[in-house]
């Protein structure tokens, strides 16, 4: 095993040692028995202890059918979950994603709100353990935890707005709600507090890969700068642009000659890593994108040893945003692609597309016998053999169980289980090109300033192998960022920083209220704290 693989399951090894709370108010640690003789004594200790906090990131940031997915791209232009026949009704919750019709009662904001205060109440619970420990390095796990707390609260205020801010774990009184402001002035300051605490190495190096660092913390606040707009109503340019510029001058992170390479089943060494989840496929399988998105027979193509589940795929207009058949060739020559029924067409075809999709005839794992449905539907055009059209004709009851361009930015390979082995990262190198590319746009209020264009055709070029730009609006930058971040669970603030979120697009009807650009406080949630409020336009 190579050295960099170690690293990798060193790190699978804390998380898997640890469990997360998932209620605001766990007392699974006793407050009152922790003391100095009974609380982890070696540095194993306290990096298993820590690795808990981490567990619900692993369990839950990405890969759909997970919350935070499901909240971020179904209710996009990007990702949609028709229901096909009896496949994916479930009550009707994805169907409301995409038209933003998404209730108190539904289970994507109840799994993201655990997801984000299980996190919440794991930190504060170790926080709390380590006040009384007397190891030397506690006090910088007391540093990682806070910014790692810090994290789970911008997700929180992200997705929800107005939620509890809580940083005591022996104080059980029922939260109260914080306004946005209160929420994005509490995380700014806790990780500027803590952030020169942390190392400043890469995210390859060993033993942090996978946790919480310098610049993870920094590329969160550029994130929190960056939608400081929709967070607390005023910009934040100078400050966004100076916490990518670190990053940026650090010589720790390039863009890969090859797009496909961040997204490999052995990504680990990606240079465009700044904050990677760690998976393995046997010991720690929780990236299912493979079983969400596939058909039911494409476990004949890859040999898996779990049938898929049929669902997630594309929406059209996305998947052909990648097409540009009035352009002539560029570097990446002329290529054949699919028009919405699955026909061929030629055109200049950006390579994150070869990359992104899986589209056209499907075949067993000979690659020669083509795969069939004997349930295909009877109007599909393309009748049982299966062909994955961008063309999806409904979003519900009885979409074609074959339409759909799948997803397929991460390397799906013979013999995957149920979950990748592939790494995921939540922070990008390309993504902090592209964050500092809109931000000095917007400040200098010119979408063609000439670093902005540097910088994006920079990725486009390299990524794409297409022709650069030789100018930009917002809504073609808008395009190219989601061309390059596609699937990795930034396109919902994306759209809402553009002002595209809620607009009317496939399968989606313009929004008669901007209420629903932050999702609804659970029920359950309401009904057990009679301090929280509900957000508006909700019951």
């Amino acid at each position: 095993m190579k050295h960099i693989s170690l690293i990798k399951y060193s790190f699978l090894g804390v998380l898997l040692a640890g469990a997360s709370c998932t209620k605001l108010n766990e007392k699974s640690l006793l407050y009152d028995q922790v003391t100095e003789d009974n609380f982890y004594k070696t540095d194993a200790q306290l990096a298993a202890a820590v690795g808990a906090a981490y567990t619900p990131i692993f369990q839950n940031y990405n890969g759909p059918n997970n919350p935070f997915f499901d909240l971020n791209e179904v209710t996009t232009d990007e990702i949609v979950v028709p229901t096909r026949g009896a496949d994916w009704g479930d009550g009707g919750h994805w169907v409301r994603l995409k038209t933003h019709t998404t209730t108190s009662t539904d289970t994507r904001p109840a799994g993201a709100w655990g997801f984000g205060f299980g996190g919440v109440t794991t930190c504060n619970k170790l926080l709390a353990a380590l006040a009384v420990s007397k190891s030397p390095k506690a006090a910088a796990y007391v540093s990682e935890l806070k910014c790692l707390r810090a994290i789970y609260y911008y997700w929180l205020l992200d997705l929800f707005g107005n939620v509890p801010i809580t940083t005591d774990f022996s104080n059980t009184a029922p939260p109260a709600t914080k306004t946005s402001a209160e929420v994005y002035t509490f995380i700014e300051s806790e990780l500027l507090a803590n952030i020169e605490s942390l190392p400043k190495i890469g995210t390859g190096d060993s033993p942090y890969y996978g946790r919480v660092t310098y610049y993870v913390a920094e590329a969160t606040l550029a994130k929190l700068y960056l939608n400081a707009q929709t967070y607390k109503g005023t910009p934040e340019y100078d400050k966004a642009i100076a916490a990518c510029d670190v990053i940026i001058n650090s010589g720790k992170y390039s863009l890969m000659t090859n797009y496909a390479d961040n997204f490999s089943r052995n990504n680990i060494g990606s240079t465009e890593s700044i904050w990677a989840i760690p998976f393995d496929g046997v010991h720690a399988g929780n990236f299912n994108i493979p079983m969400t998105t596939l058909h039911m027979q494409s476990q004949n193509t890859y040999q898996m040893n779990a049938q898929p589940w049929n669902g997630f795929a594309s929406v059209q207009e996305f998947y052909q945003s990648y097409i540009d058949p009035a352009q002539n060739p560029g570097p990446q020559g002329t290529v054949v692609g699919l028009d919405p029924l699955g026909t061929p067409v030629t055109g200049t075809v950006d390579k994150r597309m070869l990359n992104n999709f899986i589209v056209g005839p499907q075949y067993q794992a000979d690659g020669v016998t083509p795969l069939t449905d004997g349930g295909a539907d009877a109007t599909d055009p393309n009748g049982p053999p299966i062909t994955f059209t961008p063309y999806i004709n409904e979003l519900q009851p009885a979409a074609w169980r074959q339409s759909g361009a799948r997803i397929g930015k991460w390397q799906f390979y013979k013999g995957m289980q149920a979950g990748l082995d592939n790494d995921l990262a939540i922070y990008r190198y390309a993504d902090i090109l592209l964050m500092k590319a809109e931000l000095v746009a917007r400040k200098n209020g010119n979408w063609s300033d000439p670093v902005t264009l540097a910088l994006v055709n920079q990725i486009r070029t390299v990524h794409g192998g297409v022709d650069p730009f030789t100018s930009l609006t917002a809504a073609t930058f808008l395009a190219e960022r989601g061309r390059e971040m596609f699937a990795e669970s930034y396109r919902r603030q994306d759209m809402i920083r553009f002002g595209t979120y809620n607009s009317a697009y496939r399968f989606h009807d313009a929004d008669k209220d901007t209420h629903v650009n932050i999702f609804p406080i659970p029920l359950p949630q309401i009904n057990a704290n009679p301090n929280l409020k509900q957000n508006p336009g909700y019951q």
